[in-house]
């Protein structure tokens, strides 16, 4: 499996250089981004096409990242606590196969099936 996360990598880093190295000269072109809220007005400098979207894919990538390490965080915590809940049921489990049988004698599946006819 991870040589095909490797290959499928590779594969996507070929095609994201085949598509910069083609179209060059239109993510060459310049883009000047504006923003007007109420009387706030902001204006970029002008800004290359590519650089935008690799500023888009950086900040894509670092948001996948931090969700993906609150999302661990989150499943270990649940590992642990279940862990903690299996290691108590078997310390039950283990009291109760040790503890001393009493000197009743108790029906076997025969005779309690006779009993209840």
């Amino acid at each position: 499996m991870r040589y095909l996360k490797v290959l499928a990598l590779v594969i996507l880093f070929f095609v994201s250089m085949v598509f910069f190295i083609q179209n060059t000269p239109e993510l060459s072109k310049e883009v000047v981004l504006s923003m007007s809220l109420l009387d706030f007005t902001f204006t970029s400098q002008s800004l290359p096409y590519y650089l935008l979207i690799l500023v888009a894919f950086c900040a894509g990538s670092f948001l996948c990242l931090i969700y993906f390490m609150a999302d661990k965080v989150r499943l270990s915590g649940q590992l642990r606590t279940c862990r903690t809940k299996m290691a108590n049921l078997e310390q039950e489990v283990n009291s109760l196969r040790n503890l001393p049988l009493d000197g009743q004698n108790y029906p076997s599946a025969e005779e309690s099936e006779e009993n209840a006819q």
